[in-house]
């Protein structure tokens, strides 16, 4: 898909009002205008700060004019943080197209982290990222759940030993939204039907030992 075109016509804003405390006019120049100039380090910047750091009117379309930019560097280098401003760029209300690019992309992102071996811990991180598309992680754990080849196979065993190694000793994802019980649909994912028939099939008995301690 080209997130280039689907997101081009995205007006631009100007001078960004952000804060000038962290960020120089020339960077806030930046940022408010052709979105192929702006510097890697800037969009990610821009991505993980923190949203009081920006104006409420401007974000969603300093974010979407981004999307395709900010969607790259989350593949490259998997971070929950690049999309914990979805919220706050009010991305239920942006338009159909752009919703569905956003979505597809991501699913697409985490087939190929899945099948592609990248470490489970980042396998994780784009996970839980994606969730922040709807505050929502059972959906993109149900995801999981339709990939379905050797490869797959592999490494959703892999995240699944990895997570709830990670449980058993309290740990749980940054969700950005901050719910009451942030590791609850993953440990319910670890012991889901699906999961379990797919492990066992694969006779991974280290990921099903795991999952047992949770």
């Amino acid at each position: 898909m080209d997130l280039g075109r689907v997101f081009a016509g995205v007006p631009r804003v100007g001078v960004v009002d952000g804060c000038t405390y962290c960020y120089a006019r020339s960077d806030l120049e930046l940022l408010g205008g052709d979105p192929a100039l702006v510097p890697d380090d800037l969009v990610g910047s821009f991505a993980r700060e923190v949203t009081d750091h920006w104006s409420e009117e401007q974000y969603d379309l300093v974010w979407r004019g981004l999307a395709p930019r900010i969607l790259g560097l989350l593949e490259a280098l998997p971070d929950e943080r690049l999309l914990h401003g979805l919220v706050f760029a009010r991305f239920s209300t942006w338009p159909d197209k752009e919703q569905a690019a956003v979505r597809d992309t991501l699913r697409a992102m985490v087939a190929r982290a899945v099948t592609g071996g990248m470490n489970q811990y980042d396998v994780g991180q784009l996970v839980c990222a994606a969730a922040h598309v709807d505050r929502d992680l059972t959906p993109w754990l149900s995801y999981l759940d339709t990939l379905t080849s050797a490869d797959a196979d592999a490494g959703i065993a892999r995240l699944a030993r990895y997570w709830a190694d990670d449980l058993a000793v309290g740990g749980e994802p940054m969700l950005w939204w901050y719910p009451e019980d942030a590791a609850a649909p993953i440990r319910d994912w670890l012991h889901s039907d699906a999961l379990h028939e797919r492990l066992s099939r694969m006779d991974a008995r280290d990921a099903l030992i795991a999952i047992a301690q949770v």
